[in-house]
């Protein structure tokens, strides 16, 4: 392969762009960036996989990169609301690496809350159920070690991050365009033939040709839509297909800048808040089925507060879950919101993102086929969408239409199975999954779905006391002598800035 064209400047472009210059020295890379069309921009939460990015193109410390993204730390993601109004459960990227069986059957003996369950596994569980400011460093910057050695597909569960999705891209093009050929353009014609994509030709009359077409042009889809028109919706599984971004000043950024995600259940939908350092990202996804866009505004606009808001204009996102069977077609293949979407829930679209990236330049070296690129994509969308689709089927809400049709009937035969062995005892699915144990224990306990009988995993004496021994030290952690995430960002990573 001796020359890739890239169509599209968004993250998932310039992302691109730069892992497979940096693999991939020898190769002619063209990115063509619309200067016209605007970016999505609303990509805003990450998993920890992008530290192994940063890590493969030669960035090796957050104060090389952070302050240029206005990129905060995210320990998981915050579900309020989800299971009954009033109920709350974390889904940590610290992960509880088998005492969960033991934990249960601790908390029939002995009552415990559900809440107990992450203070007692995990550090950042009295962080995030008390929904606290704090960040994991001391007062002089130290980080404490992680009891916890399990990873999250090859990469270490430690933490993730918020970035200001514009600025990322920005800040990605900053340091990759002197390695590739930019081209700012808009495209005007893309001819075809029996290989793929011939020719694609610019508002300027400019012709390209390549071995290789990257398709990062969004919800657009200008280039695998052409070779490809299977494009495969994810209803009746997921049936949200409609977004408001709505981003939103600090009242008080030392309290506000809280290091998690959070997603609360709404009437129609989930609404997200992400504290970036300078504003907090904030949004709506819901079911156009069952709320209008005007009263899909009114409804947050009410939820994060009148006052708030009251100068800020949101926007509207239109989509469609689903995805691409084959996103590598001939010689088109898709990278981001163009191989497929699954609504913003869990960073999904970025971590596929880099996931193509590493495949793409695996498939170049010889060491991937494209029918393993495509089986590997189908099976990370359908990993998502089970995760996803199984947090609506368990919810306990009835209050609104909406949620009276999120039912266990929406979800996959594995997923049916799943649920129908945690009731025999708590356990993850038996099948390998792209999420890690804990992710799936935190579900059920989240949903309070627990064993019928209280038919429990045995614990021998030995790994019952090991057992306690480290729930009692979680439980011991000292939300109080720890910084807030605002006052290490400003010590220790933006101080340089």
């Amino acid at each position: 392969m001796k020359k890739i064209v890239i169509v599209g400047g968004g993250a998932a472009g310039w992302m691109t762009a730069k892992y497979l210059s940096v693999k991939q020295p020898n190769i002619n890379i063209t990115l063509i960036e619309s200067p016209t069309i605007p970016r999505i921009g609303v990509g805003e939460s990450m998993t920890p996989y992008l530290m192994r990015f940063f890590k493969a193109v030669g960035i090796k410390k957050d104060s090389d990169w952070m302050p240029n993204c206005n990129a905060t730390y995210k320990n998981g993601v915050l579900y309020d609301d989800w299971d009954i109004k009033g109920s709350r459960y974390w889904h940590a990227f610290e992960v509880d690496e088998g005492i969960y069986p033991y934990w249960n059957i601790k908390r029939e003996k002995e009552n415990l809350d559900i809440s107990d369950y992450w203070k007692s596994t995990m550090q950042t569980g009295h962080i995030a159920l008390e929904d606290s400011n704090k960040w994991l460093a001391d007062k002089d910057g130290n980080l404490p070690e992680y009891a916890h050695k399990e990873v999250y597909n090859g990469w270490p569960q430690v933490w993730a991050y918020h970035i200001d999705a514009n600025k990322f891209a920005d800040f990605l093009k900053d340091i990759t365009i002197k390695d590739i050929n930019f081209v700012s353009a808009n495209i005007s014609d893309i001819q075809t033939d029996d290989n793929g994509i011939s020719t694609i030709i610019d508002d300027k009359g400019n012709n390209y040709n390549a071995d290789l077409f990257i398709d990062c042009s969004g919800f657009k889809k200008l280039l695998i839509s052409k070779v490809n028109p299977n494009y495969i919706s994810f209803k009746p599984f997921l049936s949200l297909d409609k977004a408001i971004a709505m981003p939103l000043p600090y009242d008080n950024q030392e309290e506000q800048m809280k290091p998690r995600t959070k997603c609360t259940a709404l009437s129609s939908g989930w609404a997200w808040e992400v504290p970036l350092y300078n504003r907090i990202g904030n949004g709506y996804v819901y079911s156009s089925k069952h709320i209008s866009d005007e009263d899909a505004v009114k409804e947050l606009k009410e939820h994060v507060g009148l006052d708030r808001c009251k100068d800020v204009e949101p926007f509207i996102v239109n989509f469609e879950s689903g995805y691409y069977k084959e996103p590598y077609t001939k010689n088109v293949v898709a990278v981001g919101l163009s191989s497929g979407f699954i609504e913003p829930m869990e960073a999904t679209a970025m971590f596929l993102t880099q996931l193509s990236s590493i495949r793409i330049d695996h498939i170049i070296n010889g060491e991937f086929t494209v029918k393993e690129y495509n089986e590997e994509v189908q099976i990370n969308y359908k990993d998502f969408m089970d995760f996803i689709s199984t947090g609506y089927a368990m919810s306990r809400r009835n209050d609104t239409e909406f949620w009276k049709e999120q039912k266990i009937e929406n979800i996959s035969n594995k997923m049916k199975e799943w649920l129908k062995s945690a009731k025999e005892k708590i356990q993850p699915p038996e099948q390998k999954e792209l999420f890690v144990r804990s992710s799936w224990i935190s579900k059920l306990i989240g949903s309070k779905y627990f064993p019928d009988n209280f038919m429990f995993d045995e614990y021998n004496a030995k790994d019952a006391e090991k057992a306690d021994k480290f729930m009692n030290k979680m439980r011991s952690f000292d939300l109080n002598s720890k910084l807030s995430q605002k006052e290490f960002l400003d010590k220790f990573i933006y101080y340089s800035k």
